[in-house]
């Protein structure tokens, strides 16, 4: 734009630079704070001054791992690296800031390195915000929620034992028709037990409160006995099980035997599940000095490619008129990541999938 092209000198005030950036930065709803090359303030607008309990001329020139951190360490930041080595952005990084009082709040940091003409980096800026409440009401949330799945839990299970005394006629004989009543409305408690232990597992989970209690665990065992409880509906569907391992290799780790199981268990049953009649499942155990990889392949329905990102995260059903709580991927993925392991899929619609994770041994 031409300089004659403005009104009147008030126009040209407005938009000069340094008018504009005061004005934006003062109008910020969220903490601001300009740094140099070495993380000293520059700049701290009036949220900052207000999240911190700092004022300004109280922080100029003075180091912000001392201000925020209260650390004269730079590991103590958490975007130090990003920022003042690499000289990348950080986005949405979550961590604790220490007020002047001494209180702590929850804040999560957006920041970004500054550059001048030449290219080369003179500073930086940190966005941040307040988050303690939303953490509090999200704590709040989970922990409600995991003692409400518990206090099902054990109503359900006494009203398990009670169908299966009726069933085996421990009240007296049933007919037929009562019979099957009954065993309809065993299926259902069932299947509402199973969603609840896995909300109870994943808000564990969620919480992360779950350790591994370590064992020696022998996976290619495992796998057997997780195929000899699946032949059943297996054999519903036609598909046929095959178990390929090598015969003189060890399959010994330390793990969670009973959530190692579950991992085992809901891979081949979804292997099953979404599989097509007459189709073909295999699993297959790989071993070498450093890790056991296991690997389920079913010759099924397939994923689509844009569910494949989300597959593992909590609640997320490929397929929306399928039973089950959408957890299991998610429980699986936290058991192995636990162990220290990895856990991955692939997928061609219509053709399969294979899932496969590994642990060290």
């Amino acid at each position: 734009m031409d300089k004659n092209e403005f009104k009147s000198i008030d126009d040209r005030l407005i938009l000069s630079t340094p008018h504009v950036y005061k004005m934006i930065i003062d109008n910020l709803p969220i903490g601001f704070i300009l740094l140099d090359k070495n993380g000293n303030i520059h700049d701290f607008n009036d949220v900052a001054e207000e999240l911190t309990g700092y004022k300004k001329e109280d922080v100029m020139g003075k180091s912000h791992f001392q201000i925020i951190h209260n650390s004269e360490d730079k590991e103590s930041c958490p975007i130090f690296k990003a920022l003042f080595q690499k000289h990348e952005s950080s986005v949405a990084i979550e961590t604790e800031l220490k007020q002047k009082n001494g209180n702590k709040i929850d804040v999560v940091v957006v920041a970004f390195p500054i550059f001048n003409i030449s290219g080369e980096f003179v500073g930086g800026a940190e966005l941040f915000r307040d988050i303690t409440e939303m953490k509090r009401l999200e704590k709040e949330r989970k922990n409600l929620l995991s003692m409400f799945a518990h206090d099902m839990k054990n109503p359900i299970v006494a009203l398990e034992g009670f169908l299966m005394r009726l069933l085996a006629e421990k009240a007296g004989p049933l007919t037929e028709k009562q019979r099957d009543y009954i065993g309809i409305i065993n299926n259902a408690i069932k299947k509402l037990k199973k969603l609840i232990l896995d909300f109870l597992d994943f808000s564990k989970f969620d919480r992360k409160e779950y350790k591994p209690i370590l064992a020696p665990y022998n996976i290619k065992e495992a796998i057997k006995k997780q195929i000899e409880m699946i032949k059943i509906e297996a054999e519903k569907k036609d598909i046929e099980i095959s178990f390929e391992y090598e015969k003189e290799k060890d399959f010994i780790v330390h793990a969670d035997t009973e959530m190692m199981d579950r991992v085992l268990s809901n891979l081949i049953d979804n292997a099953i599940k979404y599989n097509k009649k007459e189709g073909r499942v295999i699993v297959r155990v790989l071993s070498d000095k450093d890790k056991i990889t296991v690997e389920v392949l079913d010759t099924g329905i397939g994923i689509h490619e844009k569910d494949l990102p989300y597959i593992f995260d909590a609640f997320h059903r490929v397929n929306r008129d399928g039973e089950g709580s959408g957890l299991g991927l998610s429980i699986a993925r936290a058991v192995i990541e636990a162990h220290n392991g990895v856990i991955s899929v692939m997928s061609h619609p219509g053709k399969g999938s294979t899932f496969w994770f590994s642990i060290p041994r």
